[in-house]
């Protein structure tokens, strides 16, 4: 599927309406106030995109983010060092590369601003964004010290053209300045936006959710920078109990055992303390029906002084990633364990918790910085406790000593094709491989593709004391510690 059928997929039938590019040239006022409001918030601009470039020191496309007045005479880095009939200057040397923080993604959207401004005052037939956008898993490797997916590849090039050919490029570029301006607002002033505000500002503009989501990340990517450092994140979803405090200099301080049924995960930020100094283990669960189930039950009351149990709803976002982080930043030697489902999916979620998101290895790739904004959010210490291959029938567990113990646990279901096929193109995973960093993995998804069959965690609940009682062995807590508490 090319851009121009995505993008169609994305924004729907609102893309083939003739109205829109007249819109952006009858009312000229409009867009110049959109492209202006960034100069406005700035004591003044640092430098113009050819500045930017040879204060680098930059020689690749991979350090710039284009922006052309005219298709035909594309400015890049090679076309601004070599300029025909000019007296030879001086030779400088480079000045060292710019660590990419806030203030750099600050200067690189102004010059993109300050570029298009000079665009239109020159009276330029066409402006050009040139985006890096992800693509696939392609060139997707793992770090064997951190044990993290990165790429240096996988991406395409895709051009923004105003006022472009149709509609829809007209349409994509509005989009585009917009979703910058605010990303812009939003570091200047150094508070954080969701993508949900961001399309609330302008639904009918945007359309459709995936839309600014599918933007965001390009942006991150063509910077390549983490979407943390773009100032923008996704609301959060996930859910957090457990014997931790967050203190913060307002004073309205978090407490992990005040809601029984778990909080959403807390926005940390660079003044606030965590303490978890009575924390014995975190894990990780699956699903939000176990987190609930397993926070409400007599295990919990017993237990959780010593521990943190944590939901991303499925596949993590990116504040649950945040949040495990600062934690194990603070606190790293606390040891960590996930509970998934027996399926494609589940490991497919353990391996984004352990290894980092294949889809957006560009972000990972960024984390090879420095800065704290862009460290890498793996976690490579976590440990899977299950469900896996040896849990399917009751009697190959500690407690089948009665007589339904030859009996198959319940929760087992039959392989989909969806199923398989997703399995299939996991074990081509370098992460998967036959000589990669989890062979483990490997030999419980060929079992599952063998045995056709998959099976949820509720599949402890059939057993004597549920999974309470299972989770009390596998975090090697006797009887002394219900005691204790």
């Amino acid at each position: 599927m090319g851009d121009d059928d995505l993008d169609e997929m994305l924004f729907g039938v609102s893309l083939m309406q003739d109205s829109l590019q007249e819109s952006l040239t009858d009312d000229p006022q409009l867009f110049h106030d959109m492209i202006e409001a960034p100069r406005r918030g700035s004591a003044s601009l640092k430098c113009s995109l050819d500045t930017l470039t040879r204060r680098n020191g930059i020689t690749n496309d991979h350090d710039i983010l284009e922006l052309t007045g005219d298709k035909s005479k594309p400015r890049t880095a090679t076309s601004l060092t070599s300029i025909p009939n000019e007296a030879p200057k001086k030779a400088v040397a480079p000045c060292p590369p710019k660590v990419r923080d806030r203030n750099w993604v600050i200067a690189e959207i102004e010059s993109i601003f300050e570029g298009i401004a000079d665009a239109l005052l020159e009276n330029k037939k066409q402006l050009s964004v040139t985006l890096r956008s992800r693509s696939g898993t392609a060139g997707r490797k793992i770090d064997l010290t951190n044990g993290i997916v990165w790429t240096q590849c996988g991406v395409r090039m895709r051009n923004i053209n105003f006022p472009g050919n149709t509609p829809q490029e007209a349409r994509r570029f509005t989009v585009l300045v917009r979703i910058l301006e605010l990303v812009h607002d939003a570091l200047t002033s150094n508070s954080v936006i969701t993508k949900r505000d961001i399309y609330y500002r302008h639904p009918d503009l945007f359309v459709k959710q995936g839309v600014i989501d599918r933007y965001v990340d390009d942006l991150a990517c063509t910077f390549g920078v983490s979407r943390t450092l773009l100032n923008v994140a996704a609301a959060a979803k996930g859910l957090v109990a457990g014997n931790f405090q967050i203190r913060r200099a307002d004073g309205n301080d978090v407490n992990g055992l005040g809601e029984r049924e778990g909080l959403l995960i807390p926005t940390l930020h660079e003044s606030d303390t965590i303490e978890t100094s009575n924390v014995r283990w975190i894990l990780v669960i699956e699903k939000e029906a176990t987190f609930r189930s397993l926070a409400c039950s007599a295990f919990w009351t017993d237990i959780g002084s010593q521990g943190i149990i944590l939901t991303a709803k499925g596949y993590p976002d990116l504040s649950t990633r945040l949040f495990l982080r600062e934690i194990l930043s603070a606190s790293f030697y606390i040891p960590i364990y996930a509970i998934v489902d027996f399926d494609p999916d589940g490991l497919a979620i353990l391996s984004t918790y352990k290894h980092g998101s294949y889809s957006l290895a560009h972000e990972n790739s960024a984390s090879k910085s420095d800065t704290e904004e862009t460290r890498s959010l793996n976690i490579p210490q976590l440990k899977w406790l299950g469900p896996k291959s040896s849990h399917l029938h009751a009697n190959l567990t500690q407690d089948s000593c009665d007589n339904e113990a030859a009996r198959p646990a319940q929760g087992l279901m039959k392989l989909t094709p969806r199923d398989r096929q997703k399995a299939r193109k996991m074990l081509e995973w370098e992460v998967l491989a036959e000589t990669g960093l989890e062979p483990e993995w490997r030999r419980e998804l060929q079992t599952m593709m063998m045995l056709n069959v998959k099976a949820e965690m509720q599949i402890f609940e059939e057993r004597k004391g549920g999974l309470g009682l299972w989770l009390r062995r596998e975090l090697g807590l006797g009887m002394e510690d219900l005691r204790s508490n």
